[in-house]
């Protein structure tokens, strides 16, 4: 077992100047690979709450943050547990020195890991209060009472936390082996006042009044500034470097180069973008880079033709010469994270002496949603020790999955070692399209056949993608091989139908497509869902049947979390008649993510035929997302999900020139803006009775597709390709 032996250790990092701390241990963990999958046990966790003596509440976050806010949905549970006010916590960021590893900030799994484990320690910590207070009073602890921020007898008397603690720090230790108390936050026949309300996210003030919130305001005395050229794709190669006037810059400092990596540092922002203008590389690719190569390398029609599709994923009874009443292809393009900050990163070696002498620590500002394998990474970079090295988390201005991997921290760590100073490295926009790990294009072939009735009886799925979790990086190589014998996480994601069906199969080939891949938000579930929800639309309108309808009637019986998702949304849009005339629309579509989240969303599109314009006029999404903690943020992320599927659906996809990414900034690189935006209705359908499932990126899944589905609905045009563009629907009803 895993623990942690020393009190102090908390006493050395800062955290406990006094007050009653609970201290939850690990249980047995293995040592922890990239990325960082450590999840508490569903009874155990790493979390420290303390009470302090003034009374006030101390929570360390275990959360990542890119706008998310999931760490306020915990302190609103700690809250709820300790009978205080989410907004009487004070949440703080720890760094990799001070708690054990905590699993990558990923896959919408904040609250569904860390909702129970931090009840349970704030339970503890609560329980462990009410010892005390009924020691003071001289009572039993049936006769101590929860009161707002502590207890009161039953003959009246108070006592609030800040009388229970004073300036000698106490540890409550908890593990597999203790008891666990009632669990408030999870008691659904308790009237709640924290869990369930909307709440102001943690660090709100700090957003809007630009605190250095972000790696790039991090204040450090003495810091320089550099930068390094970012290649095509990381497998490129340097063929040759012209470095010619560099070094005649004001301002520069020193030029480094070593194996791939060319990079400058200088005294000012300005003397670095002066300095690497200068700099002209040309690279040595190993494979093609062009969309010719992407489209041949996913073209699915080729594959099963060949009958070259490597996993199965389901095979049952299948007939694959059935009457299929629907056979179509879809294609979904290479889209990127865009997201709104260019990632920096702050990089020093420092010194600290001790009684076995000095040693040399490096200590790295970044914003990442995986801290400890930016830890693990730099120990393998620089050789140094694990121990030795600390990431300070910071807030991102957007993550999506693209915050995982050990990038501009890397660019900071080779430089700050060249010059023996701190370094601040601020990526351009450029530089963030170019290393961005974007999301794999796509091709989906959906055969669909139903029986005189109209029940569904055939599903042939077959698709070809990129990699997503075993894309290029995230192993060794080495292993990489071996990996993507098994099935990769993120392309089958979103693949298993809703839909009842006696005859099924459903499988796909990843390929190493030319351009860099990895995770991008869903994963591949919003293509599949494109595809599938598409397909099933279609096969409703041949049939002469509702598309809504008809999909509840298709539904597997014990998805009924889902329909009730899908007639929610269906009455929702009833609210918003759709206008007469030629080129409006409404689509639906529906979906589950990893088997825990459910949502439903409608949109009403107008075909423009005399502006070519497409319109998302007005969406409504209803999401089930177990116990609502905070319903606020919840339509907030819903919201934020329609804003992205309008992306996806019309305006988003990275443009791909002969060896080069061409798409360089948002003006070659569309994202929704004002202009674009719907309006949005949100239903968080509560289940309280059911662990919260999560909320970041799920919605992203049905949006796509309902709108493909309204413009189907709007003009006859099945849209077969995302994005999809007015002059996909002049042509294709030409």
């Amino acid at each position: 077992m895993v623990q942690l032996t020393r009190r102090n250790f908390l006493i050395a990092t800062g955290w406990i100047a006094g007050g009653v701390t609970v201290l939850y241990k690990l249980g047995s963990r293995a040592k922890a690979v990239a990325p960082t999958i450590i999840f508490p046990d569903k009874e155990m966790a790493s979390t420290w709450i303390q009470i302090r003596p003034d009374g006030g509440c101390l929570m360390y976050c275990p959360r990542m943050d890119m706008g998310q806010n999931a760490n306020t949905g915990l302190a609103q549970i700690v809250a709820e547990e300790l009978n205080i006010s989410t907004n009487d916590i004070e949440a703080v960021q720890p760094s990799t020195s001070d708690v054990p590893p905590l699993a990558v900030t990923a896959g919408s799994m904040s609250l569904t890991a860390f909702s129970r484990p931090m009840a349970i320690a704030a339970a503890s910590l609560r329980e462990n209060m009410r010892e005390r207070a009924a020691s003071r009073l001289k009572l039993s602890i049936r006769e101590v009472l929860d009161d707002q921020a502590g207890f009161r007898a039953t003959d009246g008397r108070l006592v609030r936390y800040a009388d229970l603690v004073n300036e000698a720090p106490v540890f409550v230790e908890i593990d597999e082996h203790s008891s666990l108390p009632d669990l408030y936050a999870f008691d659904t026949q308790r009237q709640k006042k924290q869990v369930g309300q909307p709440v102001k996210p943690l660090g709100t003030r700090d957003i809007v009044t630009g605190a250095p919130l972000y790696a790039a305001d991090v204040p450090m005395e003495g810091v320089l500034f550099g930068r390094a050229v970012r290649p095509p794709v990381r497998n490129a190669e340097i063929a040759a470097v012209d470095t010619r006037g560099v070094t005649d810059v004001p301002g520069f400092l020193k030029l480094v180069q070593e194996d791939n990596f060319v990079g400058v540092v200088c005294k000012t922002p300005g003397s670095v973008n002066a300095a690497m203008s200068k700099i002209k590389v040309s690279w040595h690719l190993k494979q093609t880079i062009n969309q010719d190569e992407i489209d041949r390398l996913v073209n699915v029609d080729d594959e099963l033709e060949r009958g070259d599709l490597e996993h199965t994923l389901h095979d049952e009874a299948h007939r694959p010469n059935a009457d299929w009443a629907v056979d179509l292809r879809f294609d979904v393009q290479v889209q990127s994270h865009a997201a709104q900050e260019p990632r920096a990163a702050i990089a020093r070696f420092n010194e600290e002496g001790n009684e076995e002498g000095t040693k040399h620590l490096l200590e790295i500002w970044t914003g990442t949603q995986d801290p400890w394998a930016m830890k693990r990474f730099a120990a393998l970079h620089t050789g140094l020790d694990e121990e030795d090295i600390v990431i300070y988390p910071q807030r991102m201005g957007g993550g999506f999955g693209g915050r995982e991997h050990y990038e501009v921290e890397q660019d900071a760590v080779r430089l700050t070692s060249a010059i023996g100073r701190p370094v601040k490295v601020q990526w351009t926009r450029k530089d963030e399209f170019m290393a961005a790990r974007n999301r794999p294009a796509s091709a989906h072939r959906l055969r669909l056949a139903a029986d005189e009735t109209g029940r569904l009886t055939d599903w042939w799925h077959a698709y070809v993608t990129g990699h997503v979790v075993l894309a290029r990086e995230r192993l060794p190589r080495w292993l990489l091989p071996v990996a993507r014998l098994r099935e990769d996480m993120g392309v089958v994601r979103g693949t298993n139908p809703a839909y009842e069906t006696t005859h099924l199969r459903v499988e796909y080939k990843d390929v190493d497509l030319p351009v860099d891949l990895g995770v991008w938000r869903s994963l591949n579930a919003a293509p599949s869902l494109f595809a599938i929800e598409s397909a099933m639309d279609e096969l409703a309108l041949q049939l002469g049947e509702d598309p809504v309808e008809y999909k509840i009637s298709q539904m597997r019986g014990e998805l009924t979390r889902l329909k009730v998702c899908l007639e929610r949304v269906r009455d929702m849009a009833k609210r918003y008649p759709v206008p007469e005339g030629e080129g409006y629309g409404r689509g639906f579509a529906c979906g589950i993510y990893e088997g825990r989240c459910f949502v439903a969303v409608s949109a009403d599109v107008y075909v423009d035929r005399d502006k070519e314009r497409i319109t998302v006029k007005h969406m409504c999404c209803a999401q089930d997302v177990g116990m609502a903690v905070n319903p606020d943020q919840l339509s907030a992320q819903m919201e934020s999900n329609m804003a992205w599927s309008v992306g996806m659906a019309l305006l988003e996809r990275l443009e791909v020139g002969d060896d080069d990414i061409q798409s360089s900034n948002f003006d070659n690189y569309p994202i929704v803006r004002m202009a674009d935006m719907p309006s949005v209705e949100t239903e968080v359908i509560d289940q309280p009775a059911v662990p919260p499932a999560g909320a970041g990126e799920v919605a992203l899944i049905a949006g796509p597709a309902a709108i493909a589905n309204a413009i189907r609905n709007a003009t006859g045009y099945r849209p077969l390709s995302l994005p999809i563009s007015f002059a996909d629907i002049a042509y294709g009803q030409d």
